[in-house]
């Protein structure tokens, strides 16, 4: 389904998610206008198909921005974990030597 373009300029999910559901509508009603038959306006249906895609794809944003904060929060405990450990490496060493 091709829409307008709020929904590449909409920054959230939400909206991005309410483009698609008023895009949906929109094209409905001018197909009913313009041809005088099929439904004039969505049913469920209509939108769980519509929405599906869009919706499969905001939940793969949202997992892949978790990962990404996860393995950077997992990343910097390591990177402590080796700061300390090369700390203590470093005073075992004669500050002269290193």
């Amino acid at each position: 389904m091709k829409l307008n373009g709020r929904l590449e300029h909409e920054e959230t999910p939400v909206g991005r998610i309410a483009a698609v559901a008023r895009s949906l509508a929109m094209k409905m009603q001018a197909r009913f206008e313009k041809t005088g038959q099929g439904p004039r306006e969505p049913d469920y249906a209509d939108y769980r198909r519509a929405l599906a895609p869009y919706l499969a794809r905001e939940l793969l944003l949202a997992r892949i921005d978790e990962a990404r904060k996860t393995a950077a929060t997992a990343l910097t405990e390591r990177m402590k974990e080796l700061a300390k450990e090369l700390f203590e490496c470093d005073v075992t060493i004669a500050k002269v030597d290193r």
